[in-house]
């Protein structure tokens, strides 16, 4: 059975607590989506600059194959033919001259890049490195900010995904933090109402009672029944 499936139309959020591995995730989701449906994609993602060191990323991803020395190294040949996939299929969005990206500045850039390259995915990565618009603040903001994402998804039939951090999680009585919902991240409950589709990822770090530690992707919204079941989990 499906455990969770994207739409166009679709603003997805993903959270999950600071270096438990949802920005890699998403990298290897966003990967297999575009190469599967033969869709194009925008990257806003100042947590992962520069550029060229993400794209390095994406490239050993898709290739299965380290840049660093070793019997599994990739080859010219193997980096030639990824350059020139991802010259039509990915694309990036940073903020120029040291500026500080707004909202309506990353509105303006996503627009641009439907009418001219016909961008079918966009990523904001993360919600907090976009700075409100003057006079915005608060958790009127934040949900003035998702309701015209979810617009924006729907107007010009692509797939938005948000990822978003959540609040201090608190420790269970095994000492371990407790699964992000979508009401944990942080400033508004709207990510949890106004959000399409929404996934946790969630790390179980080796211990000496779990040697190999383990991924966990938990599937906490999807619109339609059709698209998933909320609360069902893989673990990897």
């Amino acid at each position: 059975p499906k455990v969770f499936t994207v739409m166009r139309g679709h603003l997805v959020t993903g959270t999950g607590i600071p270096s438990h591995g949802k920005s890699s995730f998403t990298d290897w989701y966003l990967l297999n989506l575009i190469e599967e449906y033969g869709m194009k994609m925008s990257l806003f993602s100042p947590e992962h600059s520069p550029v060229e060191l993400h794209l390095a990323k994406y490239a050993q991803l898709a290739t299965g194959k380290s840049f660093l020395k070793g019997s599994n190294r990739a080859t010219e040949q193997d980096l030639h033919r990824f350059k020139n996939w991802a010259d039509e299929k990915i694309y990036f969005t940073t903020a120029e001259n040291g500026e500080f990206p707004t909202w309506s500045w990353l509105f303006e850039k996503f627009k641009e890049q439907v009418f001219t390259f016909g961008i079918d995915v966009f990523v904001i990565d993360a919600f907090n490195k976009v700075v409100m618009d003057k006079g915005q603040e608060g958790k009127a903001a934040i949900d003035s900010v998702l309701t015209k994402l979810t617009l924006f998804a729907q107007m010009h039939n692509v797939i938005i995904f948000l990822i978003a951090h959540p609040t201090k999680m608190q420790k269970n009585k095994e000492g371990e933090y407790e699964i992000p919902s979508l009401y944990d991240v942080s400033g508004s409950a709207d990510f949890r109402n106004q959000t399409h589709d929404g996934f946790s990822i969630y790390r179980y770090f080796p211990t000496a009672d779990r040697p190999e530690g383990y991924n966990v992707f938990m599937n906490l919204k999807t619109k339609f029944d059709f698209q998933g079941k909320i609360g069902e989990t893989v673990n990897f």
